[in-house]
């Protein structure tokens, strides 16, 4: 079971990796730092600090980044393997802004008709202050533990263990763990839209 200290000490690890892909990614496609931080709307100086594995970008800010890059945020898992069978706990990861929100992707990343990520909402953790919105697709989240609060726009949906919601997720959304133990969510898209 991943622990909230695990999971700020991976982040550590993930932000300079994260931070190298990114600073790679630009150098290749010939951006200057400041044209991207324009185009992501953030600093210069953030943008530095994010490539240099300094700081953490929330949700919203790394779909910017990776759009900007013309990558989706499923790109940006570190990758270990292409097999189709994944063990648990084996499968890439990415660990969000403040450690609060980690994923481990469960298909292929070359699947392009479906995506199944498994997430794990720090407690009290969220996806951030702001709604999320991206890629058009069919998703459904699966409470596996714990429980949830799910905004869809104005509508809030409390979710426990075994619920699930469908949803659009190019709709504004939000997820909060209101509860002081981790929460395990799968999430399954059609096509991938993150």
């Amino acid at each position: 079971m991943t622990t909230p200290e695990d999971m700020t000490t991976d982040a550590a690890g993930f932000e300079r990796k994260l931070g190298t892909y990114i600073r790679e990614l630009r150098l290749d496609r010939k951006v200057s730092l400041r044209s991207l931080a324009a185009e992501s709307g953030v600093s210069v100086s953030f943008l530095s600090q994010v490539e240099r594995g300094e700081a953490s970008p929330s949700i919203a800010t790394l779909m910017r980044i990776a759009k900007a890059l013309g990558q989706t945020i499923g790109s940006m898992f570190e990758s270990r393997s292409n097999s189709r069978l994944v063990r648990a706990g084996q499968g890439p990861r990415l660990v969000h802004h403040n450690a609060e929100w980690d994923e481990e992707l469960l298909t292929p990343r070359a699947f392009s008709k479906l995506q199944v990520i498994r997430s794990t909402l720090a407690p009290r953790g969220t996806t951030g202050e702001g709604m999320l919105a991206y890629g058009a697709a069919e998703t459904a989240v699966l409470v596996e533990r714990g429980r949830v609060d799910v905004w869809l726009g104005p509508e809030r949906f409390e979710l426990r263990q075994g619920d699930c919601l469908s949803y659009d997720p190019s709709a504004p959304h939000r997820l909060e763990n209101p509860s002081d133990e981790p929460v395990v969510l799968l999430f399954s898209s059609a096509p991938p839209s993150y």
